[in-house]
């Protein structure tokens, strides 16, 4: 067992696009997550987390960062990471840490650039970068072609709208359009960022390390290999939460029992890939000096409110995700705690696990206090803002409710207490004004804690 003094390895292993109620552990018992299970038992199963913006780019650069979107400067894809900006990593590797990034980052904007040039390095000491699972000559076409040249064409996948230059067409990528991985189950994107995280492990064993093992899945393409799908029986799968009139997309049932078959079997995969990851942890000697945490960037509708993907955050379906964090060494294991964590707290987290102190530019809170059974000040509120050119949103969530206001000045109130799938919206309702106006003031309070700050004073005057 490692002594308590050495400071732990950490891994990250992080998807995209995956919903809080996606592991078994956490009560879904329409999923098969039994690594993920595994790990909750090993740990901390954290029940109401939240990001801090509900699409890629700010998720990512605000949760490595520490600082919220607005602050890092990015509340919408499309705004790059400064290279100069220090995150997590840059924290770790004055105290002896290598620093490793693997498959999905999304610091920079892949669509519009030539991924046959190098990537920034952004401060790691190993970065292997793909943020798609297929359709540029990346990293994971190249791994790919090492394994098995003649499978290239059935591990692509079509481009994404927003990309420009060559092009890949081939099945649809929406949610709501799943279909069969076409290659071997071995040579999916979430199998080269296993192998490429597992061999990192196996390299790095005198030294700490950082590894982000970054899961492209269950983000669309919901293209699962077939022995996943294979797990699943379609009428088992619970319907959207949608109210009448909603549905964006005119399915059946059934349909829409497809699109979560597949896209639970596509959890499942990368479940399973974990599993592997755990193993080399063990096989290393190195999972009882090593902290787990186990996160996504955003949800996905997944036909919540007729709606498929992510980009609002008032509700849960698009901006609460999974965490777990384990260290049963050192942590609690087996707890599941229902305390409002945002992921610009993870930063504070692991420097606090890590025994090195907190910059004060920091904006999050450590939770280790619900690590390790001691004393924890909760939080409030979760905050999170979404922002492109004068339009957007910012929402808070409590407890008991959820608040949200665009830039129109259209509120949306829930009481997650009796309508936990924010269903019906109670703003203009006169005996839900006193919720209403605790909760105005929860969000001016909390937008004061967010904003940025400018240049510090040096003086008085």
């Amino acid at each position: 067992m490692a002594a308590q003094s050495e400071r732990p390895n950490v891994l990250l292993m992080y998807t995209d696009q995956q919903r809080w109620d996606t592991i078994r552990a956490a009560g879904n018992c329409a999923i098969h997550t039994p690594n993920l299970d595994r790990l909750a038992e090993q740990g901390v199963l954290f029940d109401r987390t939240y990001v801090n913006c509900p699409v890629c780019m700010p998720s990512r650069q605000s949760m490595l960062s520490g600082l919220y979107p607005s602050v890092v400067g990015c509340t919408i894809n499309g705004s790059e990471m400064p290279e100069d900006q220090p995150c997590l990593h840059n924290y770790l590797k004055p105290y002896g840490y290598h620093t490793a990034q693997l498959g999905k980052l999304h610091f920079k904007n892949h669509s519009a650039r030539d991924h046959r040039e190098a990537h920034p390095t952004y401060g790691f000491d190993t970065i292997i970068i793909s943020d798609e699972p297929g359709c540029y000559d990346d990293a994971y076409i190249k791994w790919v072609e090492q394994q098995a040249p003649d499978q290239v064409w059935n591990c692509r996948c079509t481009s994404a709208p927003a990309c420009v230059g060559p092009r890949i067409e081939k099945q649809p990528r929406n949610t709501h359009e799943p279909y069969v991985f076409e290659g071997p189950e071995h040579l999916t994107h979430s199998a080269f960022v296993a192998s490429q995280t597992i061999e990192t492990i196996r390299l790095r064993q005198n030294e700490p390390w950082f590894t982000i093992a970054g899961f492209y899945a269950p983000h669309t393409p919901v293209n699962p290999p077939q022995r996943f799908i294979d797990m699943y029986n379609v009428d088992d799968m619970p319907l959207p939460h949608m109210n009448e009139g909603e549905d964006q997309y005119g399915l059946s049932d059934d349909e829409w029992k497809n699109v979560k078959l597949h896209y639970y079997a596509l959890i499942s995969h990368v479940d399973d890939l974990i599993g592997r990851i755990m193993k080399a942890l063990e096989e290393t000697g190195q999972r009882d000096n090593t902290l787990i945490i186990f996160t996504s960037d955003h949800g996905e509708h997944l036909g919540d409110h007729g709606r498929v993907q992510k980009g609002m955050p008032g509700w849960d379906s698009s901006a609460r995700v999974p965490l777990i964090v384990s260290m049963p060494q050192r942590y609690q294991a087996g707890v599941i705690s229902d305390e409002l964590i945002e992921h610009v707290d993870l930063v504070p987290t692991v420097l606090d696990c890590c025994g090195i102190q907190t910059p004060l530019i920091l904006q999050g809170r450590s939770f280790r206090g619900l690590l390790d059974g001691s004393d924890y000040t909760p939080r409030t509120s979760a905050f999170m803002e979404l922002h492109h050119n004068r339009h957007g949103q910012k929402a808070i969530a409590t407890k008991t409710h959820k608040y949200n206001i665009d830039h129109q000045g259209f509120e949306r109130l829930y009481d997650l207490t009796n309508d936990p799938h924010e269903l019906t919206n109670l703003a203009d309702q006169p005996d839900h004004t006193q919720a209403l106006a605790d909760m105005r003031l929860e969000m001016l309070k909390r937008w004061h804690e967010v904003q940025p700050n400018h240049r510090p004073r040096t003086a008085q005057y």
